[in-house]
């Protein structure tokens, strides 16, 4: 009987070292869970800087690296600060490295707007056209059509401008830009 209770005693000592390892087991493979899951997360947020971003711009949704984002979000801030000649600098860069964007729209839509602020009429014409030619739906496209009219104004082309007028009312008759080039063309009547 006794020789039985010190087994018995022995088992429970095995036993309680045994729960022992197995919890001190426990405790090391939850704080490896841890430290695993910030390794995840740090790995995930620097990756996140190089991966493709939903942008939804205009109307259009389309993929983008962030560095093309932060780079056209630059040059639009340079716009909208008024230095037009810096913001012709900044979009032109911006079209340079990235021509199949799809900021490029906007980009060229800012830019002629740029240039236009600057007197450059026959390039912001330009590029005017070229965002008609390569998206001829954008949201934009009206009003690009109408700013393609002030300049021929400002060239003193009103044939041009009256065309570029007409134009845009019969492509965009329900735009605002489309209102606009009707009350200006009852002017050259």
């Amino acid at each position: 009987m006794l020789e039985l209770q010190n087994q018995i005693d022995s088992l429970k000592s095995d036993q309680a070292v045994m729960r022992g390892s197995f919890e001190q087991f426990l405790k090391d493979l939850s704080e490896v869970q841890v430290k695993q899951k910030d390794v995840l997360q740090t790995v995930d947020s620097r990756l996140s800087k190089f991966e493709p971003i939903k942008v939804t711009l205009d109307g259009l949704e389309f993929q983008a690296d962030p560095a093309e984002k932060n780079q056209f979000d630059g040059a639009l801030t340079v716009f909208r600060t008024g230095d037009f000649a810096a913001a012709q600098n900044s979009l032109s860069a911006f079209l340079l490295k990235y021509p199949s964007s799809g900021f490029a729209p906007s980009a060229l839509f800012w830019l002629g707007n740029a240039q236009y602020a600057t007197k450059d009429y026959k390039e912001s014409i330009a590029n005017f056209r070229k965002l008609l030619s390569i998206a001829p739906q954008h949201a934009r496209a009206p009003e690009a059509m109408l700013a393609i009219s002030n300049n021929w104004v400002e060239l003193k082309d009103l044939k041009a401008a009256k065309k570029a007028m007409e134009d845009l009312v019969k492509l965009h008759p329900a735009s605002e830009a489309a209102q606009t080039a009707k009350q200006r063309l009852t002017r050259f009547k």
